[in-house]
């Protein structure tokens, strides 16, 4: 015998009228709840995921990661807060110079106060400041983002991260938990029924997944009243999807 769960987020919400459903973790209610042969043992996998969209914020209030302060060496320093949110490198780019501006154009070789590009050469981040200005990365976690140290950036027009830069906020992986396995590994968690790698996914963008081969874990209930799904980064913490909806299809088989 065999069965597929469709376990959808939006259906979730309608199910409970959206109390305290989330699509990163939600529940699906069974009613009647579905019977297993008790004296049987089944196992289930990931059949596919259905849809899924890169819409973790990597910038974010929450994360203390969206602040910097910048200014010319004989004025004080201005706060630039960046709206939560999911940024690239030309994405940091033009909300900074759209909110620092440009070089008197008396001056000579007018242009952006700040640039910035990543260096695929070096694979290091580029930052560019015109003459006379300042660039503070002492606070919060921005300047990892970057591939900085947090420091003042001062006396030059040229600088090029320390380190490689951490766009993702160490989001390289993606956990999909379910409570309704329990795994033998003892490398991952118990109840992780899939992961996968964020290195081929674009951002704002949805996507699916189908396994190559489907890897079976053991159902731990024999009366299926809910199941529980949630979703995390690689480091157990829960990855807030922005309210963009999840859909995956769950296998059940007998052993």
């Amino acid at each position: 015998m065999s069965f597929d769960l469709l376990l959808d987020s939006s259906l979730a919400k309608l199910q409970s009228n959206n109390y305290n459903q989330k699509s990163h973790d939600f529940t699906i209610y069974f009613n009647p709840p579905i019977e297993l042969d008790r004296k049987k043992n089944y196992k289930a996998a990931l059949d596919e995921l259905i849809t899924m969209s890169y819409s973790w914020y990597n910038v974010a209030e929450r994360y203390g990661n969206n602040k910097i302060k910048w200014g010319k060496k004989t004025e004080d320093w201005q706060t630039l807060t960046f709206p939560d949110g999911m940024y690239d490198y030309d994405d940091i780019k033009s909300f900074l110079q759209s909110k620092t501006g440009f070089i008197d154009p008396d001056e000579k070789n007018k242009g952006p106060i700040f640039d910035l590009y990543f260096d695929f050469t070096i694979y290091r981040v580029v930052i560019l400041m015109a003459k006379d200005y300042e660039l503070d990365l002492t606070e919060g976690g921005f300047a990892s983002l970057l591939g900085y140290e947090k420091k003042i950036l001062k006396d030059e027009t040229n600088f090029t991260g320390e380190m490689i830069p951490d766009i993702t906020r160490g989001v390289h992986w993606v956990f999909l938990h379910c409570d309704l396995i329990s795994r033998r590994a003892n490398d991952v968690q118990s109840n992780v029924l899939s992961s996968f790698s964020t290195t081929s996914l674009q951002v704002s963008y949805p996507f699916e997944k189908e396994p190559y081969r489907l890897k079976f874990h053991p159902v731990n209930k024999t009366q299926i009243y809910y199941v529980r799904v949630w979703v995390t980064d690689g480091r157990n913490n829960i990855l807030d999807l922005n309210g963009v909806n999840v859909a995956l299809s769950l296998m059940i088989v007998e052993e």
